[in-house]
């Protein structure tokens, strides 16, 4: 039977693939101008690090001890990708845009993510 750690794993992977798709699919499906492509390519490089956490989670390999502590840590990082990505947003260059956008919303998902998983007890998972 899963442990809490590969049941968060396969949530986060399933969020990777639907990242790395949906950059792959911006990339070389729908747009050449530059905010676009920042931001499909910005949520397929977020796509395979969510990717590789969840792999390492379903594999065991996840991180020891308090799995609330850490996904309460987690998301004080999710706030500052949020900032980061606000502050890119707000520059004048498509690239940056684009890429703030992409952080806005993987920022936004993953504070989301790991705040629900560790406030509403991680025994309901």
């Amino acid at each position: 039977m899963p442990g809490i750690a590969e049941k968060i794993g396969t949530k986060l992977l399933l969020w990777a693939v639907g990242s790395m798709g949906a950059g792959l699919f911006g990339l070389f499906l729908v747009t050449a101008h530059q905010f676009w492509r920042s931001f499909f390519f910005m949520n397929g490089v977020w796509g395979m690090v969510d990717g590789a956490i969840g792999l390492l989670a379903l594999r065991g390999r996840g991180p020891e001890g308090n799995i609330r502590r850490i996904l309460l840590f987690n998301a004080w990082l999710d706030i500052g990708y949020l900032i980061a990505g606000a502050v890119l947003f707000l520059q004048r260059t498509d690239v940056n845009r684009g890429f703030g956008l992409a952080i806005l919303i993987q920022g936004g998902f993953l504070l989301f993510f790991d705040l629900w998983h560790a406030l509403t007890g991680i025994k309901q998972i």
